[in-house]
């Protein structure tokens, strides 16, 4: 009861009592006739009566009606709470029964929840989902239509008819209702563009993947998502990085050459992009400034990749003793000596100077003993130069060492092997993650003097392959 119609009642209480002590001392008074019409009077208690009537009336009935309409509100709350409860137990039921793989019974549990409310969001939207589990294809796309109609602005239910006509085999279907999502709902489609990202990824077609990547770019800076546009970085630079390669391929040098920089002044320790610096300083005849890009390179990384790049390049060029000068330059310079020495010796070995090369990688072989690789090529020198016995013993200390006859190239990210230094690793999708495999001469990279670079690729996006949580290579 509200205050004021308490209140109300009360006062109306006290004047009718207080009216009745007046009646019982003023009872000849209240006898008077109180003339109404020249023919028509009454007596005066009945006027008064009559008056307190009128102003009580009113408020009684107000008060009764106001009473009898909250109750009959609260009974009808309290049925619609009931029946809500019922309906929401329904479809968490449903849920649960989807989430535990039993689609046939959420279906039929989904069917009652619907049966009482037939336009729901979400019990069309689940009801579809489980019909398209229990393969009843066509049912599904035909519950989505109409949930879609009912909801026009759902992406969500754009999202699972998609799926609906994918399941059946629509792809051609399935991909025009996504780039409806694209095309009518701008801020929205980050799925169906990270999907064609991936498939032009997947492709090496590097251009679609930089025009949708920049569009997935773009709604998140509009989003404010940094913390997934930071995720974004890594590949954006593997995608320039990519333009740049086609920029060379075109001979359009400058171009690439600036766009390499500025890469490496993004991240100085990505090994491609630095290699690929070199290339374009030798296309525009610019033979030291190629070397001491992959000199710098190898100081900055320890990665011997640059090392192999050098010794090839003068090998090429037929300059030897540059390639000899240039790793002894390096051995002075490096913090850590292992891998130019053992480069120089393998140079060496290849220009027939087998004294030097077995001094080189003597000097060395306590630190390296564990490698295949080292027993091959010092087997190799004795081999050459006739001594056989000892040939045998190194030999037999390389097939000790995993049988690995020779060094080779791996993926840190998804192990995938292969003879040749790649700068795009094409099972998982990652940049910057081939490197000559030391792991399997059981060396450390500390002990090589290889420092840790960063990785990125597509497998950002898949979760296959946990580039952001790399172990370091001694620990796998």
């Amino acid at each position: 009861m509200r205050i004021r119609s308490f209140f109300g009642l009360l006062l109306a209480v006290a004047a009718a009592v207080y009216g009745a002590v007046l009646h019982t001392h003023n009872r000849d008074l209240f006898r008077e006739r109180f003339q109404l019409a020249p023919d028509l009077s009454i007596s005066l208690g009945t006027a008064l009566v009559a008056i307190f009537l009128a102003g009580f009336l009113p408020t009684a009935i107000t008060l009764v009606i106001d009473t009898l309409r909250r109750d009959l509100g609260q009974r009808r709350e309290r049925r619609r709470l009931r029946e809500q409860e019922s309906f929401d137990g329904i479809l968490r039921r449903a849920a649960d029964l989807q989430a535990d793989g039993q689609p046939s019974r959420a279906a039929a549990e989904l069917e009652a929840y619907l049966a009482g409310r037939p336009d729901d969001f979400e019990g069309l939207l689940r009801y579809g989902e489980a019909l398209r589990e229990l393969g009843r294809g066509e049912e599904a796309v035909e519950v989505h239509r109409r949930a879609a109609k009912l909801h026009p602005q759902s992406v969500r239910l754009l999202y699972q008819l998609a799926e609906d006509h994918r399941a059946r085999g629509e792809s051609d279907v399935a991909r025009e209702i996504e780039s409806r999502i694209v095309r009518e709902f701008p801020g929205l489609g980050l799925a169906v563009l990270e999907r064609r990202r991936a498939a032009a990824l997947a492709r090496q077609d590097w251009t679609e993947a930089t025009q949708v990547h920049d569009r997935i770019a773009a709604i998140l800076n509009e989003s404010g998502d940094t913390a997934s546009l930071a995720r974004e970085t890594g590949l954006a630079r593997g995608l320039t990085y990519q333009r740049g390669l086609l920029l060379l391929e075109s001979e359009r040098v400058e171009e690439a050459r600036a766009l390499f920089e500025s890469l490496l002044e993004q991240e100085p320790r990505f090994i491609p992009a630095r290699i690929l610096l070199g290339e374009t300083e030798l296309v525009a005849g610019r033979e030291e400034a190629a070397v001491e890009a992959w000199r710098q390179g190898y100081l900055g990384t320890g990665s011997p990749v640059f090392l192999h790049r050098i010794e090839d390049h003068f090998i090429e060029e037929e300059q030897p003793v540059r390639a000899i000068e240039t790793l002894r330059a390096l051995i002075a310079q490096a913090d850590n000596d292992l891998l130019p020495r053992f480069y120089l010796g393998r140079l060496y070995y290849r220009l027939e100077m087998h004294e030097e090369a077995l001094r080189q990688l003597e000097s060395v072989e306590e630190r390296i003993k564990s490698s295949p690789t080292f027993h091959f090529l010092v087997a190799r020198i004795h081999e050459r130069r006739g001594e056989l016995g000892r040939a045998v013993e190194s030999y037999r200390a390389c097939l000790r060492q995993l049988e690995l006859g020779a060094a080779e190239y791996a993926c840190r990210v998804c192990h995938a092997r292969s003879s040749d230094w790649r700068d795009y690793c094409n099972r998982c999708g990652s940049w910057n993650s081939v490197e000559l495999d030391f792991e399997e001469e059981k060396l450390s990279a500390e002990e090589l003097g290889v420092l840790e670079v960063p990785v990125w690729g597509a497998a950002d996006d898949s979760g296959d392959y946990p580039v952001l949580e790399l172990e370091p290579p001694a620990a796998r």
